[in-house]
């Protein structure tokens, strides 16, 4: 599943939906808007919003990218 934004240049992708020969997640994001009484593992970094490092990362990459949107093929 992902959603894809009208205006925005990401998709959001859900881990479980994807090849278990994936590089494992390094980081969680969001995770103050979890819902109440969901405790998360410290097997990695849980921010609470979005951290500085993915927004440099995600930066990076729509600079490389042209400031552009990329095509998905099956979405309009």
């Amino acid at each position: 599943m992902f959603l894809d934004f009208t205006k925005g240049h990401w998709l959001t992708i859900y881990r479980g939906r994807l090849p278990a020969d994936i590089p494992p997640a390094t980081m969680r994001m969001m995770t103050a808007e979890r819902p109440e009484g969901v405790i998360l593992p410290d097997d990695i970094t849980n921010y609470p919003g979005h951290s500085g490092k993915f927004i440099l990362k995600l930066l990076g990459a729509w600079i490389a990218m042209g400031f552009k949107r990329p095509a998905v093929d099956g979405v309009p």
